[in-house]
């Protein structure tokens, strides 16, 4: 797992530039934007034992809008590359940038496995580095969430209690935000703007959020979005209300607008999290002579915890090994009833031994379902249908 992040709160990766007095804030001359790839590894089998890898990193090349930040004038002598340890790959920046201008800046290297004597290729998505142009009325913008959101559909309660709702899991209907929490997948990003010190009240300006597709020339391209995309809930001055579930990782940019102009912005992301799972069957009964099926359940544990309806999350393909077939597949989901026939055992004592075994993997996003003429498939109440 990697991404970039920004490791100094005080000298963050947007600037404001004060045409008043020709002074940025902060000013990365005097405190310097550091950029840390947080590189994270581990092997199946556990023979990996340094999680974080960046002391491992080689052949390491930051890019400035895909281009080598070393083979650069403009970058010469405003930047420097940690080399030793935890933050080998760290680029501390002290370049200010031009008033309203947006870099890319992304980082690739190889993570070198002891292991296997092979080299990683590794490939961190982009950052944004950008520089607003102060205006006299001094506005700006908070949200009151992380500029990073991250989502593991594991720790979602209230994902879990609608799965159990609809196949009939719980007795009682109860409204699904008594389980809501820091990990739910309706994630609402509350908007505050300012003017100065002051707040501004949501009715003197309106919001606009956009997807941040890539960066050419120095500049954001932006895909305006609006409720009418699938993961959009709610657009207000107020807050931006999303569905998880349907994202994988996407880079967003929130603009406030009054009096016909811009007046504030700011970029968060939104990234899925794959956490370290296993699966395993849990009927160790013997076979007997006469039986003709199997049934069984799958077990599912995930940071050290059982994990509760496993199928709604994880794709689980069941599979047999036998003294005549290997890795026939029976089925899908978290239990099976698979015919014993089909799976090649003996009656002998050479061959009567039977290996049942499961393959999981986290489902990917949800999407919205559809049908052949492109419309979108709704239930009962008129909600639109989503899976994965």
């Amino acid at each position: 797992m990697t991404g970039l992040v920004c490791t100094t709160p005080l000298s963050p990766v947007t600037q404001v530039y004060n045409s008043n007095n020709g002074e940025y804030e902060p000013d990365r001359s005097l405190t310097p934007t550091v950029i840390h790839p947080d590189v994270v590894a581990h092997a199946k089998d556990g023979s990996w034992k340094t999680p974080q890898a960046n002391a491992q990193l080689a052949n390491m090349v930051w890019k400035v809008n895909g281009v080598d930040i070393t083979t650069l004038n403009a970058w010469q002598n405003y930047f420097s590359i940690e080399t030793q340890g935890n933050n080998r790959g760290d680029i501390t920046l002290t370049k200010n940038l031009t008033p309203g201008s947006y870099v890319e800046l992304s980082f690739e290297a190889q993570l070198a496995d002891d292991r296997l004597g092979v080299n990683i290729p590794i490939k961190c998505d982009p950052i944004i580095l950008s520089t607003v142009d102060k205006s006299e009325d001094d506005y700006s913008m908070s949200i009151g969430d992380d500029q990073i959101i991250q989502y593991d559909p594991f720790k979602d309660l209230v994902h879990l209690y609608e799965y159990k709702r609809a196949h009939g899991l719980v007795l009682h209907n109860v409204n699904p935000h008594l389980y809501e929490d820091e990990n739910s997948y309706e994630r609402v990003i509350p908007i505050t703007v300012y003017k100065g010190k002051d707040i501004l009240p949501t009715t003197s300006y309106s919001v606009k959020l956009y997807q941040i597709t890539g960066v050419v020339s120095g500049v954001a391209q932006l895909s305006e979005l609006t409720t009418a995309a699938d993961e959009i809930i709610d657009i207000t001055s107020s807050g931006i209300a999303l569905d998880l579930r349907l994202i994988a990782k996407r880079d967003y940019l929130i603009r406030a607008r009054a009096n016909g102009m811009d007046i504030a912005e700011k970029q968060f992301s939104v990234n899925r999290i794959y956490p370290k799972f296993t699966v395993r069957p849990t009927n160790g009964t013997s076979i007997n002579p006469h039986d003709t099926e199997r049934y069984d359940v799958a077990m599912v544990d995930c940071d050290g915890n059982m994990v509760p309806c496993p199928e709604s999350i994880i794709k689980i393909i069941w599979k047999t090994d036998s003294a005549s077939l290997s890795g026939v597949v029976h089925g899908e989901g978290d239990s099976i009833v698979f015919q014993l026939a089909k799976t090649g055992i003996g009656n002998t004592y050479l061959n009567d031994w039977l290996d049942v075994y499961c393959e999981g993997e986290q489902k990917e996003v949800m999407s919205v379902a559809i049908d052949e003429n492109n419309d979108e498939l709704t239930d009962e109440d008129g909600e639109t249908l989503i899976f994965n």
